[in-house]
């Protein structure tokens, strides 16, 4: 196992694309070389990188997100042999947060045929590893797959594994005992999740893990501040001298005004907090199932050599999206318009998804709509507002050190821009800290006041 531990703007996707070439020129070529990622929006990543070398992906590359790979490679084929369990769907349905209601949900999905794509690691780990009343019968059948396996799989590589969960690391594991060859590039810094499984692989192989420290995204003045978060061997160096890092008060100024004021690419904070309102929590108004199921109908037939798989995912990205837009303008017609820009529904499939929106969603008129730190993650932008609320200030500040998903949110903060980056000190946080504790703080800095932008140098 080779691990590869990268932080923000670092250049991974270059880096995963190289290795893959270079993995698929020195196994056989009747092998394949499988590389997963978490997101579709990496997979087009990578699938570009790789374009640009090839012209044409080679046929033993295969590219996808890592449910995809769990389900093709092992639930689909293997899990019926082993358990005599046939799925006819997956469901990627939001379930309850409440434990009893979610496993009520998810036994009535099982009942039904239907796998909840967040149990497709747990069935895969059953499928390579083991399920813990496994008969002997399963125990031989599972060695004959594992050494199928074996034959056509020549390497597996691994992006953003710092994503990994509990069951994810131990088929890696399981892999890993196959001496199959697996490659791991992440960051566990990024994990926002809070699994610490990647950390976990990392302190597990520390001979097998290599660190890159460049970054090729932020200023250095920005690093600054998040290398204080990190261990030494994490801590990134830039060579970009331009950029700016930029500081300003709730309580001199309306954060409204800032962003109809600066041509913002990214605006950001860790969670809704009185009048600031995250996309993902602008009502309490869930994804609705019925707009998904109308909205996988249209897709299936506009898309019709996709997988079930990501018809479902596309289909309720869709519906999320397009009830957020509804709920944001209020006019069906134009949510419609501007969900569906890249897809040309007929008359009946759109009429059959707009007569399944919810004729009234509540919504806060005061709120300020924001992006969730969560949201941005592997995005950049040269001019970037971060709100700071007391939950990361206290990392910030160094009130608080350990490791976990909070402080990891801090570090994808501050790792976003490509040039400036304004920090906006909520009133929370002033209050907290005192004025002149948190302009000291920052005294390394030349900061601009974004309410004068007028360079002050603060002298101590």
């Amino acid at each position: 196992m080779e691990i590869q531990v990268a932080g923000a703007g670092a250049g991974k996707t270059t880096t995963m694309a190289q290795k893959v070439i270079e993995l698929r020129e020195q196994c056989d070529e009747s092998k394949i070389i499988f590389c997963i990622t978490f997101t579709n929006n990496a997979v087009e990543c990578i699938n570009k990188k790789l374009l640009e070398h090839y012209k044409t992906i080679p046929q033993n590359i295969v590219i996808s997100t890592i449910h995809s790979f769990l389900y093709n490679e092992l639930i689909k084929p293997y899990y019926f042999l082993l358990y005599k369990k046939h799925y006819k769907k997956i469901s990627v349905i939001d379930l309850p947060n409440d434990v009893t209601a979610k496993k009520y949900k998810l036994s009535k999905l099982e009942n039904a045929d239907q796998l909840h794509q967040t149990s497709i690691p747990e069935r895969a780990k059953w499928v390579i590893y083991k399920k813990s009343n496994d008969t002997a019968n399963i125990k031989r059948n599972r060695t004959i797959i594992n050494n199928t396996l074996k034959e056509y799989i020549g390497a597996i590589c691994i992006d953003e594994a710092q994503d990994v969960d509990k069951d994810m690391k131990v088929i890696i594991e399981a892999f890993d005992s196959l001496d199959i060859p697996l490659y791991l590039m992440g960051d566990p810094k990024q994990d926002l999740r809070g699994y610490g499984c990647f950390r976990e692989i990392v302190n597990n192989n520390n001979e097998s893990t290599h660190y890159s420290n460049n970054c090729y995204r932020c200023p250095q003045k920005h690093l600054i501040l998040s290398n204080q978060l990190i261990s030494k061997s994490e801590q990134q160096i830039s060579q970009k001298s331009i950029g700016e890092l930029l500081v300003c008060y709730e309580s001199e100024t309306n954060c409204k005004d800032l962003i109809n004021m600066y041509n913002y690419d990214l605006v950001y904070i860790s969670k809704k907090q009185g009048a600031f309102e995250t996309h993902n929590s602008t009502s309490n108004v869930q994804i609705n199932e019925s707009v998904a199921d109308e909205i996988i109908v249209a897709m299936k037939h506009n898309h019709p050599k996709t997988s079930d798989i990501l018809i479902q995912k596309a289909s309720y990205y869709y519906a999320q999206i397009l009830l957020e837009k509804y709920q944001e303008c209020n006019d069906k017609k134009r949510a419609m318009r501007d969900t569906f820009k890249l897809e040309n529904l007929g008359s009946n499939y759109y009429a059959s998804i707009i007569s399944s929106i919810p004729d009234k969603i509540e919504r806060k008129n005061d709120c300020i709509l924001l992006n969730s730190i969560e949201s941005i993650k592997g995005e950049e932008g040269h001019n970037c507002l971060f709100i700071l609320t007391s939950d990361l200030a206290s990392y910030l500040f160094g009130k608080k050190t350990e490791e976990n998903k909070t402080k990891n949110k801090l570090y994808v903060a501050l790792t976003r821009s490509l040039e400036n980056l304004t920090i906006f000190i909520t009133s929370d946080v002033e209050n907290k800290y005192g004025k002149e504790k948190i302009i000291s703080f920052f005294k390394m800095f030349t900061l601009i006041n974004r309410t004068t932008c007028t360079k002050i140098d603060y002298d101590f």
